[in-house]
């Protein structure tokens, strides 16, 4: 097995090979080992901060968690009591830290042990496909206007799966830059993961181009055998009704088809957005957070958006 790879993660997000990318060398990891074999490990990211080191989520890492090996279903939730007890010495493990935030797997969906070790559960949500085999099916179950979007775009663009960073990157920042915002991570970084994942057949690129060689848009998906996420997208303000990222949308869920058994749209709290993902049809699903820090940590986090809006920073 590649060193760099482990059996023991929920997703791509918790592969060592990708939190090298994402943390560098700011990442560790804490197991439960019963007999001297692994049953359970949680991958963890740390930074140095004003109030100390603090454990927090990598960039354009959806999620991390506690990997735990299946347990079997016993009778009295006697499974329940030992995801306690392994939740209870992996949260045990970390090291101190002025705040902890990691967002949960959403296979992690037992959080009580995190809450009576003193953690606040935030939930945060998503839309994901679940089975993939049938894509007639998921076709059919796309809202009308993503359906209208997918036809008319196939008029107006052609996707193509060539690898170009700069593009990418391009249409990262024009969709911050229509914002008044700047991108908010480097095109080193956004290289270093297409590199990484290309290596190992782990992501794809889609990009929709007119035939006057305008690029509308362009997305980036990563994936393992379970599950495909839509990492990062941007897109041109100028042809932004054209519906090319609909079409570049079910372009990405054909081709997830190929490798994994899912798709993950990766979500969002914003409402308009929310809508436009909850349009393709995919089920809910609820990713825990879990939260502790100091009071100093609290009062940071508090003050940092407040001072951020006074001085005009976005």
């Amino acid at each position: 097995m590649d060193a760099k790879v482990t059996e023991y993660a929920n997703s791509v997000f918790e592969q060592p090979w990708w939190l090298d990318i994402v943390a560098e060398d700011r990442w560790g990891e804490v197991f439960y080992k019963k007999n001297g074999e692994i049953q359970a490990r949680l991958p963890y990211v740390w930074k140095k901060g004003v109030l100390g080191n603090r454990i927090q989520m990598p960039k354009l890492t959806q999620t991390l968690g506690f990997w735990i090996a299946d347990l079997e279903k016993e009778k009295g939730n006697k499974d329940l009591a030992k995801q306690k007890e392994i939740i209870d010495s992996l949260l045990s493990q970390l090291p101190d830290a002025g705040g902890v935030r990691i967002c949960l797997d959403h296979r992690c969906s037992y959080v009580l042990p995190c809450l009576w070790k003193g953690y606040k559960i935030v939930p945060s949500y998503s839309y994901r496909i679940k089975d993939l085999s049938d894509l007639d099916r998921i076709y059919g179950n796309f809202g009308n206007v993503v359906k209208k979007n997918i036809k008319s775009a196939g008029h107006k663009v052609r996707i193509t799966d060539e690898t170009d960073v700069d593009r990418l990157y391009g249409m990262l920042e024009a969709t911050f830059k229509n914002q008044k915002r700047k991108y908010p991570h480097s095109k080193e970084l956004i290289r270093n993961i297409v590199t990484e994942c290309e290596k190992r057949n782990a992501g794809k690129m889609l990009t929709a181009v007119d035939a006057d060689g305008n690029v509308h848009a362009s997305s980036y998906f990563v994936y393992d055998e379970k599950v495909c996420y839509y990492l990062i997208s941007g897109s041109s303000p100028e042809f932004r009704s054209s519906g090319a990222q609909t079409l570049i949308l079910w372009e990405g869920i054909q081709s997830a088809s190929k490798v994994s058994k899912a798709f993950d749209f990766e979500g969002s709290m914003i409402e308009g957005i929310e809508g436009f993902f909850r349009a393709f049809g995919g089920e809910l699903i609820v990713n825990y957070e879990i939260r502790k820090q100091s009071f100093g940590g609290e009062l940071y986090d508090i003050l940092k958006p407040r001072v951020k809006r006074l001085i005009g920073y976005k």
